[in-house]
């Protein structure tokens, strides 16, 4: 075992010997983008991590805390702290273990969460739960229609907490600045910044949850695959994305390289050896480049970017073309049309498990499946590659359809001791349930070579959220039935649907300014 991948369960098991509301070392979740800017690995300025001494997020052993925020006194009649979650019994992949670990709930978690819950309960007084449930947007508008509610939080999809929000179901997150601090370094920034809209928050992201690292996206690589094939040629993998030398351009050629017939029949399929499979969306690539579908203005009021430039819109039809080449590519709208003999995901993440593909386009949710397959000991993670080399930084997109978002129902019994609670999760998640999943789960268990734990502080150093994504305003996210209709026709797709996305972003902007 290397020194580096020593210091990292070196770290997971000391940050478990800390105090209340404690991290070790002071290490920042790397999702954190509120601090100073730092130099990244490809030698451009991005928003990174940073030990924030002499913070008032921290004491005076650099121990994250909420004694300096001034916070009010804990004045609450309460002894449980209940949250809504998605049990494992529908969502087997996307289900809570955050707040409260289940049976099949990795060791390095489990303790980091129920350290977090026990000293919150030896603080407080207060016993943390989860009320996990098969669908928790049914469970929301079925207490919202009864107008109670047996929990004190909620945790949806973030998609569909956009959709409960324009109906006015949760409390804005800014109406309660005296117990959430958005600021501190156990919320997302990025988030924060992202997923507010017309001047109001209902939900948003960071330390109280580890589903936004989940569903981020990376590329996975064959290492044997690739010293066999593309070594010579490139060299190092992760030197090229240290030098910020990754590129679409330069992943598609090395893909092509990989894809040969391997079982003696005619034509490609399953039992062949791919270039690359897929299964992130096409979306995502977009994003990665720095694109987005949707911004807003300086009212934070979103704003179509799609097809602002037109440097944009050919980004977009190059990346559709070469992901519909299915002569080195195969995704999975493909795989769902061609290999229907078999599970989709399960039919990706074989063919890549089994050593017939060089790269695979995921999210970090695939890691755990691939503990399965003979590949486990040998794959690479890089970031999602940029569009060229003068781009400024590797992006992150964030599958926000399936990440988290905390919010208050309308419904909940205190609201205050909701925010109240809601912070003390976060600020504990910073110092257990973070660095368990990240320098444990991740850095010392999915991180399979010194390279790959590299990347990961690259990767999750800049996720970025995507509004468009998210709300989807009139169908502006274009991507998936384009591809799935073997078309890279971006401009008049776009064209004919403005009208729609501007008439969806309107109804938004209205709801949201009703609501209050």
């Amino acid at each position: 075992m290397t020194s580096r991948r020593t210091l990292a369960l070196l770290l997971g098991l000391l940050l478990f010997a800390c105090p209340l509301f404690a991290a070790c070392g002071a290490r920042e979740s790397t999702t954190d983008t509120s601090s100073t800017a730092a130099t990244s690995t490809d030698g451009t300025e991005s928003k990174g991590e940073s030990d924030n001494t002499g913070s008032k997020y921290l004491d005076e052993n650099d121990m994250y805390t909420l004694e300096n925020l001034e916070m009010p006194e804990f004045n609450f009649n309460r002894n449980t702290f209940t949250v809504c979650v998605y049990n494992n019994v529908v969502q087997n992949t996307y289900h809570s273990e955050e707040i409260e670990p289940i049976e099949t709930t990795d060791d390095a978690l489990r303790k980091g969460v129920l350290d977090r819950n026990g000293l919150i309960e030896e603080q407080y007084g207060v016993t943390v739960k989860a009320f996990a449930v098969d669908n928790v947007v049914t469970t929301l508008q079925q207490d919202l229609s009864a107008g109670a509610a047996t929990y004190d939080a909620a945790m949806p999809f973030m998609g569909s907490a956009a959709s409960l929000a324009q109906e006015g179901s949760f409390y804005n997150l800014y109406d309660f600045a005296d117990y959430i601090h958005l600021d501190a370094p156990w919320w997302d920034q990025e988030a924060n910044k992202n997923l507010s809209l017309a001047g109001k928050l209902y939900f948003t992201t960071g330390d109280i949850s580890i589903m936004q690292k989940i569903v981020s996206s990376c590329i996975l690589f064959n290492r044997e695959l690739y010293a066999e094939i593309c070594h010579e040629t490139y060299g190092d993998l992760y030197q090229m994305v240290r030098d910020g030398k990754w590129t679409f351009d330069t992943m598609h050629e090395m893909g092509r390289m990989a894809t040969m017939e391997k079982d003696g029949v005619s034509g490609m399929s399953y039992n062949d050896q791919w270039g690359m499979v897929g299964t992130n969306g096409i979306g995502g690539m977009y994003i990665a480049s720095g694109n987005k579908l949707i911004v807003k203005d300086q009212n934070d009021i979103p704003q179509i970017s799609l097809g602002s430039t037109e440097a944009s819109i050919r980004y977009a039809e190059k990346v559709l073309e070469i992901y519909q080449d299915d002569s080195w590519f195969i995704n999975t709208q493909k795989i769902e049309k061609q290999w229907t003999e078999r599970n989709v995901w399960e039919a990706a993440m074989g063919a890549f498990g089994n050593k017939r593909s060089l790269f695979c386009g995921s999210a970090f949710s695939a890691l755990k499946k691939l503990r399965a397959y003979d590949v486990d000991s040998i794959y690479g993670i890089v970031p999602l590659p940029k569009a060229t080399v003068d781009q400024d930084k590797y992006y992150t997109p964030a599958s926000v359809s399936m990440a988290y978002g905390i919010c208050i129902p309308v419904n909940v019994p205190d609201a205050n001791f909701s925010a109240y609670m809601i912070e003390a999760l976060a600020c504990g998640g910073k110092n257990f349930v973070t660095p368990a999943y990240y320098e444990v789960a991740l850095k010392s268990r999915a991180a399979k070579d010194d390279g790959s734990e590299e990347m990961l502080d690259l990767i999750f150093g800049n996720v970025v959220y995507d509004l468009g994504s998210m709300y989807n305003f009139g169908g502006i996210d274009i991507f998936g039935d384009l591809i799935s209709n073997n078309s890279t026709a971006v401009a008049s797709t776009l064209e004919a649907i403005k009208p729609n996305v501007q008439a969806a972003i309107d109804a938004y902007v209205t709801a949201y300014d009703l609501n209050g």
